[in-house]
């Protein structure tokens, strides 16, 4: 898999893991392990355990913790496309100049508010005591000023591409705008929301998605911005 314009990803399935490439990246930047394991950690939640067996080698492209400006490229093993484009995108985030992160908004139907944790808890329970999964959102807000128009296209496919159980993408408030006014779509347009339907692949379930994908959604978010 390839994507990205001035920052590019590739991604190639190697024995026991794989391959990434990326290409477009600024020298002189500061990256450490810690940037790369707080990106990884945020794919975990109950019920969801990663390989223990993973291991990132870099081959190229960083040294001393600063990036040298040639593509920089990691054997990622046991690792898989997702976790690689995690990577990535914590490289991509280093370049943009404002905070980027998505964020589980919804939980099978509960909104992630301060309030709403403990019900979350008991559904996300509830789903792994019967090995089922719900849906849910994750929700991105950029900056006011950005115009997300150039990169709709491109976000749409690679989402899509990447996670089979993204069942809607919405750009500001989606078709809630035919009931806005001018001033609720100019204060929306620049959210990104992403619904995940249950997850049904596998015989053990994850129990929602949009609490352990919604680091891919800013990873990609980061990739396609640049």
């Amino acid at each position: 898999m390839k994507f990205g314009k001035n920052m590019t990803v590739e991604i190639v399935n190697i024995e026991n893991g794989v391959k990434l490439t990326v290409g477009g990246v600024k020298s002189g930047i500061s990256i450490t392990p810690t940037d790369f394991g707080m990106d990884l950690h945020r794919r975990k939640m109950e019920g969801v355990t990663v390989d223990p067996r993973e291991e990132i080698d870099v081959l190229q492209g960083i040294k001393d913790e600063v990036t040298t400006g040639e593509n920089i490229i990691f054997e990622y093993l046991y690792g898989d496309k997702l976790s690689a484009v995690v990577l990535a995108g914590t490289i991509a985030k280093k370049h943009i100049p404002y905070e980027l992160q998505a964020l589980a908004a919804e939980i099978g139907g509960i909104s992630t508010a301060e309030q709403n944790k403990d019900y979350i808890t008991i559904a996300i329970q509830k789903m792994l005591g019967t090995n089922d999964s719900i849906g849910g959102v994750v929700e991105c807000v950029l900056p006011y000023n950005l115009d997300l128009n150039p990169i709709k296209g491109e976000f749409s496919w690679i989402i899509h591409s990447l996670m089979e159980e993204v069942s809607a993408i919405e750009f500001g408030n989606g078709i809630k705008d035919r009931r806005s006014s001018a001033k609720d779509y100019e204060l929306g347009k620049n959210k990104i929301q992403v619904t995940f339907g249950p997850h049904m692949k596998n015989m053990n379930k994850i129990p929602c998605l949009a609490g352990v994908r919604d680091v891919i959604i800013d990873s990609v978010l980061a990739i396609v911005l640049l």
